[in-house]
């Protein structure tokens, strides 16, 4: 089975194409963003390979923003290490659960898929992959339950935060000022 869904950009001029392959041991999830952010033209294309339970197994992201170029490919084993696609341990990364890459709202149905929220409030680290600069960070992030639709989102302490809204399969619909769903409305 796969899923398509559409996202626009609010704050750049962004527009992102996704698709999500639901297969027989593992989600498969290829996304393509073009546009134009801070006066540079943008391109990314990443693949997400998640466990069927949305858990993280790997990334592979290309991007380009004006006229550079980068490209990280990164494996998640089930000890929880994170490693290049070489093998190279990247300890820094072990406590990172999920993926969040900027520029796209998907990353963050990651952890609203698999948190079970017991209280209304649950922190996590993320691997960020910040586009515009070219950034790879260990980030702390933050959802608290408002209802069953709508995730308070905050990261870093708290320096920036959002209402998020959810659609019924966990796909954001609505991210304020920053992206909206086209599809499959």
């Amino acid at each position: 089975m796969q899923q398509t869904i559409v996202w626009q950009g609010l704050h750049y001029d962004t527009e992102e194409h996704c698709s999500i392959n639901y297969l027989e041991d593992a989600i498969v999830v290829r996304s393509e963003i073009e546009g134009w952010a801070e006066h540079k033209a943008v391109y990314v294309d990443y693949v997400l390979t998640l466990n069927k339970d949305w858990t993280m197994r790997e990334v592979e992201i290309s991007f380009t923003v004006g006229t550079e170029q980068h490209s990280y490919h990164y494996i998640r084993h089930e000890t929880g290490q994170w490693t290049d696609a070489e093998g190279t341990w990247l300890r820094r990364f072990d406590q990172c659960h999920f993926v969040d890459i900027s520029l796209t709202p998907f990353t963050n149905t990651l952890a609203l898929k698999v948190i079970d929220f017991k209280g209304s409030t649950e922190q996590t680290d993320v691997l960020y992959f910040d586009i515009l600069h070219n950034d790879v960070r260990n980030d702390v992030q933050r959802y608290t339950k408002l209802n069953e639709t709508t995730y308070l989102f905050e990261n870093n302490g708290g320096n920036f935060s959002a209402e998020i809204t959810i659609d019924t399969n966990g796909f954001v619909t609505h991210y304020p000022k920053l992206f909206e769903m086209l599809k499959p409305h």
